[in-house]
């Protein structure tokens, strides 16, 4: 299932990005989305988060399988792209032996206000017959986690 959101912040992309791979706010992050991040990394550029996610609020069809929260693995690998950045994103989770994957890019480009984020991508589930609404309920907890990763964003740059 695809996935398409973007956001405008009022701050340069180096200041956009240098939020985006700070320790403390990437535990910020996951605490705001009611997770525990249980390992946060930034090396350079590339930032690995691991956090047990909560699943209140999945469709009940899935509720049942997965449990009160799953482990999450996100890494963000970060490059120069003109004057702004890219992000290449790799978010996955095993439930019951299957994988979720969220696979996809987010683009930091300036603005006449500060920075326009564009994030792209495509979840997919390694699950038999239900695998498609499976990724369309992956989709919509994507758009969740990044509307409010925005609030935070919107927050912290004033």
């Amino acid at each position: 299932m695809a996935i398409d959101f973007s956001a405008s912040y009022p701050a340069p992309p180096d200041a956009v990005l240098a939020l985006l791979t700070d320790e403390a706010f990437l535990r910020d992050r996951a605490a705001a989305l009611g997770g525990q991040a249980e390992e946060v990394t930034v090396t350079g550029q590339v930032s690995t988060v691991r956090l047990a996610a909560p699943t209140a609020g999945i469709p009940t069809v899935f509720a049942r399988f997965v449990g009160s929260s799953v482990a999450v693995v996100e890494r963000t690998t970060w490059t120069p792209d003109g004057a702004g950045h890219r992000g290449a994103l790799d978010v996955r989770a095993e439930v019951f032996g299957r994988t979720v994957q969220v696979t996809g890019e987010r683009l930091l480009t300036p603005a006449a206000d500060g920075t326009r984020s564009t994030v792209t991508g495509t979840a997919r589930v390694d699950a038999p017959l239900i695998g498609r609404q499976a990724e369309g309920a992956v989709s919509e907890l994507v758009a969740v986690v990044l509307r409010r990763e925005d609030e935070l964003l919107r927050r912290r740059l004033g």
